[in-house]
């Protein structure tokens, strides 16, 4: 083999060994069994409040999102880097208005989307439209 096709080589297993290692050590685990949670929804210029409870035993919020979609209506828009929420209770965001859904876990802001955020017993899931 040629320098070249070495380091090709090595920059590929180097970065399945990060992947490897960020799905086994570091990506949200989901917990198992039953759990009641909350989904709040804010949208003021609709002038919209609401509050769902659920008993779930789903490990993700994107899961629950999926199997209430019809009762929050919610739609969805994937991409490369996961699944956006891009509406809720019919009400779709305006890319023109530079509107979206942002999440709050328990008040604190989601640090990622709903595919990996796990759902924990007692937690408050909170979808509010706002502006970026």
């Amino acid at each position: 083999m040629n320098k070249k096709t070495k380091v090709i080589l090595s920059v590929l297993i180097v970065t399945l060994l990060i992947f490897v290692g960020y799905k086994t050590f570091l990506s949200p685990k989901g917990a198992e069994g039953v759990k009641a949670i909350t989904i709040h929804v804010i949208n003021k210029s609709e002038d919209v409040d609401k509050i769902f409870e659920y008993k779930t035993d789903h490990e993700f919020l994107l899961e629950l999102l999926e199997e209430k979609q019809e009762e929050l209506g919610v739609t969805f828009e994937k991409y490369d880097f996961g699944t956006m929420v891009t509406g809720l209770l019919n009400y779709v965001v305006d890319p023109d208005k530079q509107e979206y859904f942002h999440i709050y876990i328990n008040g604190e802001d989601a640090v990622t989307g709903p595919g990996e955020i796990p759902l924990t017993d007692k937690d408050i899931y909170t979808f509010e439209l706002a502006n970026y």
